[in-house]
């Protein structure tokens, strides 16, 4: 039997590798991607059986426009990861801080470690792709005077040392991944759901849909308004819903139809827990 093959936004020993891993729970094929566009592309095309896309961070909050990818793409969440972040500046062996000229890292890595890289007003910050893959790039090069901000597995897979361990400014940071498919491939007993839907403009309407969840025992976990591209003031909806009653959840999904303009339901899948 072959290893599913998974899109990854990065390059082996990214998040994204990491978040596949630990959600599979064995050895997977990742089908690397310079964009979350690109991940969508290679699941609608067949070049992958699934895909692993971040959408939210604890600290920096939601990728608004991979809600949009989801739904263009017409793909389906079928489950969800929890990651938490640690971040390590990351230089060949022997180098020393005061020979780095250059930081590389993705932007939000780098923002998630402002509070280290203002002590260092003379090295200059580089937004790259991926985390790992600034990694590859010192080692495939020599990069003696350029250092990365990235996770333990890269320091380990590219044989690149850690310099300066844990480095992010809040300790308590996580990213939730979302798990895509093309097809529904909904649990036996689900507890959770991603739906998106567009109101009516009408005094209350957000509030109906709020009412229509609290009474049939619907948890609304979040919710993210996201601007409807190319019509000015419409905006989708996109929630998560959590229940202990799946004939709630059924229930709660009709009543909204009728509160709703447009109301999807994009997947149906299991709770992931968050662990350190």
């Amino acid at each position: 039997m072959r290893n599913f093959k998974v899109a990854i936004f990065g390059t082996a020993a990214s998040y994204h590798d990491l978040a596949a891993q630990k959600f599979y729970g064995q050895e997977v094929d990742i089908v690397e991607c310079f964009t979350f566009r690109q991940c969508c592309e290679m699941l609608k095309s067949n070049d992958a059986d699934y895909a692993v896309m971040a959408i939210e961070n604890s600290l920096a909050g939601s990728i608004l426009s991979n809600y949009s990818l989801i739904e263009n793409f017409q793909l389906r969440i079928i489950g969800e990861q929890y990651l938490k972040i640690e971040l390590n500046l990351l230089a060949l062996e022997g180098v020393k801080m005061n020979e780095i000229e250059f930081i590389h890292s993705h932007p939000m890595a780098l923002a998630q470690c402002s509070d280290f890289l203002v002590k260092y007003p003379l090295v200059k910050i580089i937004e790259q792709g991926d985390t790992a893959s600034c990694v590859k790039n010192i080692r495939d090069k020599n990069l003696r005077n350029t250092a990365a901000i990235a996770n333990g597995l890269a320091s380990a897979m590219y044989h690149v040392p850690v310099l300066y361990q844990n480095i992010e400014n809040n300790k308590e940071n996580y990213t939730r991944f979302i798990i895509l498919s093309k097809g529904d491939l909904k649990p036996e007993n689900p507890n959770k759901a991603s739906i998106c839907f567009r109101l009516n403009h009408e005094v209350g309407s957000l509030a109906d849909v709020l009412n229509v969840l609290k009474k049939n025992g619907v948890t609304l976990s979040k919710i993210q308004s996201v601007p409807v591209v190319g019509t000015p003031n419409e905006y989708s909806f996109h929630t998560d819903l959590e229940w202990d009653e799946y004939n709630g959840f059924q229930k709660a999904l009709k009543k909204m139809k009728s509160s709703t303009n447009t109301l999807s339901v994009l997947g149906e899948y299991i709770k992931a827990t968050i662990t350190n």
